[in-house]
């Protein structure tokens, strides 16, 4: 744990202004998140449940972690080297055009069970969630995509932090299951998009000039 202290030193100062740039690029790529997941042109498929699926299950409490597991996309504000911090909001923007793009030709729904009606943080908190997350959107799980790419990029450069970074993302990814979110194949789905999104990001970063220049000088701004 000393080690770990040690390295993963935090300069509020920058951390705080690539938070903002973060902020606002992940509200904007939520639009299509909402779009897609409100209207679709085609009938949403329902999946088969597998026998695990229908075993895992229904823990009202795990929407509270599930929740957190989505701001590990905002990771990407304590990356402290530009060509990263450029890369992942690349990956981001790719990985989730192509989960849109499936939700577009192949919406999938997922067979919620009943609203529960009993009283406590965690059920409020539940019956706030589907109030405006329609059960569509599941494959692939963009809650999977995003964190993932979150913790890919700042694990490379804190590799004593990475293991716990890993292991906090797996156990948190399992709540998608717990809360009935998504079926147990969304998970691979949404792995293998940050996957291309990363693999295309670092191409299109470092030899291409694609470079978004915009970003580099909002960067060099920070104190």
């Amino acid at each position: 744990m000393d080690g770990l202290s040690i390295n993963f030193k935090i300069n509020y100062s920058k951390t705080s202004h690539r938070f903002l740039l973060v902020i606002a690029w992940t509200s904007v790529l939520y639009v299509g998140y909402i779009l897609t997941n409100h209207f679709q042109l085609f009938p949403p498929t329902t999946l088969t449940l597998s026998s695990l699926d229908n075993a895992i299950p229904f823990l009202s409490w795990t929407v509270i972690p599930y929740l957190i597991l989505i701001s590990g996309m905002y990771l990407f504000a304590f990356i402290d080297n530009q060509d990263d911090f450029v890369g992942a909001l690349v990956a981001l923007t790719i990985a989730v055009s192509i989960n849109y793009i499936v939700y577009i030709i192949y919406p999938t729904t997922y067979p919620r069970p009943p609203t529960p009606v009993a009283s406590g943080v965690d059920y409020d908190l539940y019956r706030w969630l589907i109030s405006f997350d329609k059960p569509t959107n599941c494959l692939p799980s963009g809650h999977i995509t995003t964190p993932a790419i979150g913790c890919w990029y700042l694990g490379l450069h804190h590799k004593k932090f990475r293991p716990y970074l890993f292991t906090v993302f797996f156990v948190l990814s399992l709540t998608t299951l717990t809360t009935k979110q998504h079926y147990i194949v969304d998970i691979p789905a949404g792995l293998l998009t940050a996957a291309i999104g990363i693999i295309v990001a670092g191409w299109l970063v470092r030899y291409s000039p694609f470079r978004l220049s915009w970003v580099r000088n909002y960067w060099n701004t920070s104190k």
